[in-house]
């Protein structure tokens, strides 16, 4: 039987070889995504930052933060939208943003009440 402080280590490693082979860089793979809130505590109809900027490659964790429902639209990505409505605070999803540009988003159901925002995605060698 392997010591299960050794099999962490394993896993561990593990994790970082098929990130390595898979393309990932482990910093890139292991980071915390970027988070934007969907309705704010407050019950404001906005999302939180309203402006986000990211790295190419790099994740977004959306969350219900107030006030739904709400969903998530990417201008001119269909792929990387959330169409579904998300009812429940807390209730979230990640996206991955790979091609650098600007983007605007917005909720479906509250476009019209100002519910809308940007996200910037840098070129992986502009990121600071």
């Amino acid at each position: 039987m392997i010591p299960p402080r050794l099999a962490s280590g394993l896993v561990v490693v593990a994790v970082l070889l098929g990130m390595l082979l898979g393309g990932l860089a482990p910093a890139q793979a292991l980071a915390a995504p970027a988070r934007m809130l969907l309705g704010s505590e407050e019950g404001f109809l906005v999302f939180e930052p309203e402006r986000l900027t990211i790295t190419a490659g790099e994740r977004v964790r959306f969350e219900v933060g107030g006030l739904g429902p709400h969903n998530l639209i990417v201008a001119g990505h269909p792929d990387w939208s959330h169409e579904p409505l998300s009812f429940q605070v807390g209730e979230s999803w990640e996206q991955t943003f790979d091609s650098p540009g600007r983007y605007a988003i917005w909720c479906e159901p509250h476009r019209a009440a100002g519910m809308t925002g940007e996200i910037t995605v840098l070129a992986a060698e502009l990121a600071p």
